[in-house]
């Protein structure tokens, strides 16, 4: 029988506000089914609630896949099995890990669930390596007439760039057949670096190493570099885990230094020299992905190669200079183009800036302040991640938008999976 929670659902910073929907828990494809036909709008899939813009919220059904979250049997000469949607990153590595595969690339983060990291289209970081949902090879889904229905290799082949990446619009997702690879062992390095060095370096880093990426520490003209490779040498003891006390010290420096930004500078500049270094060898999915204790808010908009780090720079100069309550760092990651629809990183490598707050702080600058630097240098936004991209916006900078808009129409015709949010980007 289908489960209901008790409590209304909210995301993971409290961005948005509780959702008056009944969140529901169906234990079987019939299940979902029902439910579906069951509404005439505002059937809303959730994952992990890990985001930020308004995919889940409506006024109708909230629908929990807690229940779809098996591992098939894996293939071993394509390396591809089915999972379960529901399933969490960080539950399915270990999983996989035990039968000798693992995904090829991940995320900083892997609480998500599989079908929502993928149908936001999140990615981890290397000039050679696609997003997640790259490796989707094929889908299972109910659409909003009900049918049950799979998009792959078999069957209706040309949808499958279509549902790469989604956003719970074309249907719930119960199965994603995903490619995987072969349990490996990475390299982990973690060093600081100027400013000066970290921008004049960022290129021939990510040449040279299978992922980098690095984190900007506002205020103290200084990076975290962060670099992974594979290797066969023995695993190390892993290092203990200090984001979270590492963030509220920036945080104390922040509270008691926010206007007195030379003294604040030298004493960041002090204490990251002073951080050790980190120089670990382990399972790839341990080492790829860390924990987040700290809530934050996030924007991240991902912008051509050639103007990814000029962007960074001038977000940099506008916060330096106007916004002395930021302390979270920024993140510059590169990843490789694919082809699907609605991927930001449809038709090329990418390079995503990411800017944080503390989830008790205000973001209104992002929307008013950031967001049109990473738009005047062409950037796409993260689907899960504050943006105010408009239906035109969208149209703009995807070339196959309205192929997308088209296939939901076919596949949802009576706007069943539609919420607010939904209905302005693909109907306005």
């Amino acid at each position: 029988m289908m489960e209901k929670a008790e409590k209304q659902w909210q995301n993971w910073s409290r961005s948005l506000p509780p959702s008056p929907a009944p969140v529901e828990t169906p234990s079987s494809v019939q299940e979902l089914t029902a439910l579906m036909l069951s509404h005439s709008q505002g059937v809303r899939p959730v994952g992990s609630g890990h985001s930020w813009m308004p995919l889940v919220p409506t006024k109708h059904a909230i629908v929990k896949l807690d229940h779809f979250s098996s591992v098939g049997d894996i293939d071993p000469l394509t390396h591809q099995a089915w999972l379960g949607a529901g399933a969490k990153l960080h539950d399915l590595s270990p999983q996989l890990s035990e039968r000798g595969y693992a995904f090829r690339n991940l995320g900083d983060i892997d609480v998500q669930t599989l079908a929502g990291a993928t149908s936001t289209g999140t990615h981890g970081t290397g000039k050679e390596l696609q997003g997640l949902a790259a490796e989707v090879q094929g889908v299972r889904l109910v659409t909003g007439t009900g049918e049950q229905i799979e998009i792959g290799d078999q069957e209706n082949t040309e949808w499958l760039s279509g549902a790469r990446v989604a956003l719970g619009a074309l249907g719930i997702i119960t199965e994603i057949k995903m490619q995987l690879v072969e349990r490996f062992k990475l390299h982990r390095q973690v060093w600081p670096a100027s400013n000066k060095h970290t921008l004049e370096n960022a290129e021939r880093y990510w040449n040279e190493n299978r992922n980098f990426e690095f984190f900007y520490i506002p205020f103290s003209d200084t990076s975290l570099l962060l670099t992974h490779n594979v290797t066969t040498a023995p695993s190390t003891p892993p290092n203990e885990d200090t984001s979270a006390s590492g963030m509220m010290q920036l945080k104390s420096l922040r509270d008691s230094l926010k206007w007195f930004t030379p003294l604040r500078r030298w004493l960041l500049k002090r204490a990251i020299a002073n951080e050790p270094t980190e120089n670990v060898i382990g399972e790839s999915w341990d080492l790829l992905a860390s924990e987040r204790n700290v809530r934050f808010n996030e924007m991240e908009y991902h912008l051509p190669v050639e103007r990814g780090l000029e962007a960074l720079e001038e977000v940099r100069h506008y916060i330096e200079t106007k916004r002395p309550d930021v302390f979270f760092p920024f993140e510059a990651r590169q990843t490789k183009g694919d082809d699907a629809w609605l991927s930001p990183f449809n038709g090329g490598n990418r390079v995503s800036v990411a800017v944080h707050c503390y989830h008790k702080d205000a973001f209104d600058f992002l929307f008013t302040d950031v967001e049109p630097i990473f738009q005047k240098y062409g950037g796409r936004p993260h689907w899960g991640k504050l943006n105010s991209m408009t239906a035109a916006q969208a149209r703009a900078w995807y070339p196959d938008f309205d192929k997308f808009a088209a296939l939901r129409r076919e596949l949802d015709p009576d706007g069943r999976l539609l919420n607010g949010y939904l209905l302005d980007l693909f109907e306005a």
